[in-house]
């Protein structure tokens, strides 16, 4: 299964009112012409029968574009990073890095568990998130992975997490650089958190879920 889900859409798919900065909606997705469309309603129009026959329904919070690009970036997350630099991949390694990636995201509230499934094929797993920067979904695939493969992409992670933390620590002048070490413990202690929940999969696959359960 290929989903492509574009984000939050700007206005109710029914009465089409352009929707407010953080206003509360009610989204779902459908399968049409074998596809997966989505649906954003203001919450006067959603009602649970336009959910019926749907794959898919959950609420998401609107964040307006116009609104986010004046405010601040967010602090750069290399932990997101990897995961979108990974999660396209068919390589299963670095598909184990991507599921672990996810894991976190989700346990930092990044990401929002919408459905899991599986393959029609039995032979690969489905989860659906929504990413909460933009209201995104993507989709993230483990296709049985074994402990070993889960154990590699634990190590590429850790590993990547490490070399994107250090080389930001780098750039800049030197006045930069030293505010970048009088910052460096708040950096470690990311990564430091993020290698801890990263032990907890250590055993495999079915260690890392009991764990988010």
């Amino acid at each position: 299964m290929d989903i492509r889900i574009g984000k939050t859409g700007r206005s109710c798919s029914a009465c089409e009112r352009s929707f407010q900065h953080e206003e509360t909606l009610n989204s779902l997705v459908r399968f049409e012409n074998q596809a997966l469309e989505r649906e954003d309603y203001c919450k006067d129009c959603w009602n649970s029968e336009r959910g019926d026959g749907s794959f898919s329904t959950w609420t998401v919070t609107y964040i307006d574009p116009e609104i986010e690009a004046q405010e601040p970036e967010e602090v750069f997350s290399p932990l997101r990073q990897l995961f979108y630099d990974a999660v396209e991949s068919e390589d299963r390694n670095t598909l184990a890095m991507a599921y672990l990636a996810a894991q976190l995201l989700r346990r930092q509230k990044v990401f929002r568990l919408i459905k899991e499934t599986d393959e029609a094929d039995g032979e690969i797993n489905v989860a659906l998130f929504s990413d909460r920067i933009g209201g995104g979904l993507i989709e993230v695939k483990d296709p049985h992975l074994s402990g070993d493969e889960m154990e590699e992409g634990r190590r590429a992670l850790l590993k990547g997490l490490r070399e994107l933390e250090e080389g930001e620590a780098t750039d800049g002048d030197s006045d930069e650089d030293a505010e970048s070490e009088e910052g460096g413990e708040e950096e470690s202690t990311e990564t430091d958190d993020n290698h801890e929940d990263l032990e907890n999969s250590h055993d495999g696959r079915e260690k890392e879920v009991a764990s988010e359960i």
